[in-house]
């Protein structure tokens, strides 16, 4: 049943995608079960590399400081909220908390929810953060992206993300670490929210000494979960930029 969903819903979206580069390039698929049950899958498309939000491409170029990598959550017709809606979700969103070993602007911890201080909630799907729904075009910037113009996509939410480490941030004589834990979580009006299944993933860019600094980023590859870990509920529950706990189905 789970595969059926899978080939059906990658088919779903290569279809609809843009052609050659412009496609999706998929580079790892996560489960999402609710209650045992498969309503959908999260999506991890093949990273790239940038330098500082310029110069993107695949293959990681010499002046790379950091990655980029676009996220989807695609629901089966059991998870649909127009569908047959097992986890009775009013919308789908995205959340993402961050770890680092990097220096810290003023307000950062090395642990945390990957939004802005401005934000209200903790959900990455919110502008000025790049993100889509159902039919969408990539975002409007594609000049930290491997690609030009904006090529369709189709998802119940998407997350377009382009972390990047300057040398001027590195600690020296350590490597330059950061990771990230995202996850999808079911939102109801009228109920508390499920996270579910959860993608862990990030770079690091080794430290070399002397006047090269800090080597290009290494990706770390796509750890799928089928729950959040531990770090992820502490990092919300301890988060002073946002207050959210109310709202989480802590059971």
């Amino acid at each position: 049943m789970y595969y059926r969903i899978v080939i059906a819903t990658l088919f779903s979206l290569l279809t609809f995608s843009s052609a050659s580069a412009e496609a999706l390039k998929i580079g790892k698929v996560c489960p999402v079960l609710y209650q045992q049950e498969p309503i959908g899958i999260l999506i991890f498309s093949r990273e790239w590399y940038h330098s500082s939000r310029s110069d993107a491409r695949y293959i990681p170029g010499d002046n790379a400081t950091g990655i980029g990598i676009e996220i989807h959550l695609q629901n089966s017709y059991s998870g649909q909220v127009e569908g047959l809606n097992l986890a009775d979700c009013d919308r789908y969103r995205i959340l993402q908390i961050r770890k680092t070993s990097a220096r810290l602007m003023p307000g950062e911890s090395r642990v945390q929810v990957d939004v802005p201080d401005n934000f209200s909630n903790p959900f990455y799907d919110n502008a000025p953060l790049e993100h889509g729904y159902g039919w969408h075009n990539t975002p409007t910037d594609d000049t930290d992206k491997p690609w030009q113009g904006q090529p369709l996509r189709r998802s119940d939410v998407s997350i377009y993300d382009t972390p990047y480490v300057s040398d001027a941030y590195g600690v020296e004589g350590k490597d330059i670490q950061v990771s990230f834990e995202t996850c999808a979580v079911c939102e109801r009006d009228r109920g508390y929210d499920s996270v579910l299944a959860c993608g862990s993933w990030g770079y690091q860019r080794e430290y070399m000494g002397g006047q090269t600094g800090w080597a290009e980023p290494e990706f770390s590859g796509v750890e799928c979960a089928g729950k959040p870990s531990t770090t992820f509920w502490q990092t919300l529950q301890q988060s002073s930029r946002v207050d959210y706990s109310y709202w989480i189905n802590w059971r």
